[in-house]
């Protein structure tokens, strides 16, 4: 019968399949709700791809600048993280 030992138990994070790994779906920048994050690439690095939130139909703010797009194609290719 196999014996549990606890304390010789280890658990090899760095070889996992999935851990901090980012996953992105692609979606149409219309389909997504008001208020909602999204990035307009696929690239997990923050300082590259900054996240913008949602306004309005048209409209999307650069959440760390601040700064507004007024005027994003509403059948643009967008991506949110899973």
């Amino acid at each position: 019968m196999p014996q549990n030992d606890p304390a010789n138990d280890q658990i090899n994070y760095a070889d996992s399949t999935g851990v901090g790994i980012t996953e992105f779906d692609s979606m149409i920048f219309e389909d997504i709700e008001e208020g909602d994050l999204f990035w307009f690439s696929e690239n997990p690095n923050s300082d590259e791809n900054n996240a913008y939130r949602k306004i309005s139909d048209s409209q999307a703010q650069n959440t760390r600048t601040r700064y507004t797009i007024n005027d994003i194609e509403y059948r643009i290719k967008v991506y949110q993280k899973t």
